[in-house]
């Protein structure tokens, strides 16, 4: 394992920081953000042209992550094989046919496969990073790459948040199918730009490992995995429901299309701050700490968004982005800084990781969707959502004990 303070000597001679290759793969994860920001400015234009309720467009916003229960184990075998360079570059060619095939899609079966595709590559970009960052940065070096790595998505989220309704969908006419297609073209990009990157990863023993039941078994044996797990779970339910719905719940509070997209987008890029900021500043033994009161609060935020005037809509919005941003990280280290998980046993780790929260993943946009339907509104999603935040913080409260920490605040 290379310091991140090192260069790394490329073939030819020429040294490569481990830098460049955080670079590459937070671009192809910017692209990841892309493909999942871009829908919810969307949803009135889609569902309008393609006749879908708001149960039916909840399941195709979520149908992903569904995918990714499923493909997300076995995806840290692939990872394990294919090595970082390839894998990391087939996850980014599938994110741009998701984007392709949405902007194709007649109706909601058509879509809702388009968005599942997303699902079988998008596992190899979520696994593959914190791999990379595990193998090229000693343990008190990956904080500032980790936190890089996880706000890129959010980077990407925001962005589309704040150029799809105000910019793209005026520049098409109204037209949400070509909005897809300039989406594939930056995911194209970027995966173009992660083979160049990925030259700072020559010196990396690639499909150097392999995942196989008994490591699965040996991870899940494991009370702080376990924990960890059930605590993924309850926050990509939230995390997921409330990204892909956001726009429509201020909506629905009164906020115009564009000031919804604003206002969401705001939120997302005060993310990345948190995202950069809260896995470095708080202390290893504080992390499950730090869990209990971001879920605190973002439960908090979410159940006053239908009753705050702008002024404090937007504070809220702005702390309840900046909280909720910094669980994977936080989670992600757990992984990294657990005694018992070896660097080869990251690949596995991340893929339960994933598996287990995209069960949330998938739900929380189908349940919000439901209840908002049957409810004929977001008030009672939006306590729903604070239900949800609670029951995460009880199990960060557990994983402090488990950890050890016992100590309060």
């Amino acid at each position: 394992m290379s310091s991140g303070s090192e260069a790394i000597a490329s073939d030819s001679g020429q040294p490569h920081s481990p830098w460049l290759a955080v670079a590459g793969v937070c671009g192809v994860y910017v692209s990841f953000g892309l493909a999942i920001g871009v829908m919810a400015p969307l949803v009135d234009e889609i569902s309008a042209d393609l006749s879908l309720s708001r149960s039916a467009m909840g399941s195709i916003l979520g149908a992903w992550a569904l995918i990714y229960v499923f493909t997300a184990v076995p995806g840290g075998a692939v990872v394990d094989r294919l090595g970082l360079r390839w894998s990391l570059f087939v996850g980014g060619l599938t994110i741009t046919a998701s984007l392709v095939l949405r902007s194709m899609a007649n109706g909601p079966v058509s879509l809702f496969a388009a968005v599942a595709v997303f699902g079988i590559g998008g596992p190899l970009v979520s696994i593959a990073t914190p791999k990379l960052v595990a193998s090229l940065f000693e343990a008190d070096e990956r904080r500032l790459p980790t936190g890089l790595g996880v706000s890129s998505p959010a980077l990407g989220t925001a962005i589309a948040l704040a150029v799809t309704n105000p910019i793209l969908l005026p520049a098409f006419d109204g037209n949400w199918r070509p909005v897809l297609v300039s989406m594939a073209a930056v995911s194209f990009l970027t995966t173009l730009g992660w083979l160049y990157a990925s030259r700072a990863i020559t010196h990396v023993e690639q499909g150097a490992t392999r995942t196989d039941r008994s490591t699965i078994a040996r991870l899940l044996k494991l009370r702080s995995m376990r924990t960890i797990l059930a605590i993924t779970l309850f926050s990509f339910f939230f995390s997921h429901a409330l990204s892909n719905w956001l726009p429509e719940i201020l909506a629905d509070t009164g906020q115009s299309d564009n000031a919804a997209g604003y206002l969401s987008a705001i939120s997302v890029t005060v993310g990345i701050v948190g995202s950069l900021s809260i896995a470095r500043l708080v202390p290893s033994r504080r992390r499950p700490h730090a869990l209990v009161a971001i879920f605190a609060v973002a439960g908090a935020m979410v159940a006053g968004i239908g009753s705050l005037p702008f002024g404090l809509l937007f504070g809220a919005l702005a702390v309840l982005g900046f909280a909720r941003a910094g669980i994977i990280p936080l989670l992600f280290l757990e992984i990294m800084g657990d005694k018992n998980i070896a660097v080869s046993d990251i690949g596995a780790a991340t893929g339960l990781f994933f598996a287990v929260g995209e069960i949330g993943g998938f739900s929380g946009p189908y349940v919000i969707g439901w209840v908002a339907d049957t409810t004929e509104g977001f008030a009672a999603a939006t306590l729903v959502l604070t239900g949800i935040a609670g029951a995460a913080a009880a199990g960060a409260l557990a994983l402090k004990f488990v950890r050890g920490t016992t100590d309060v605040y």
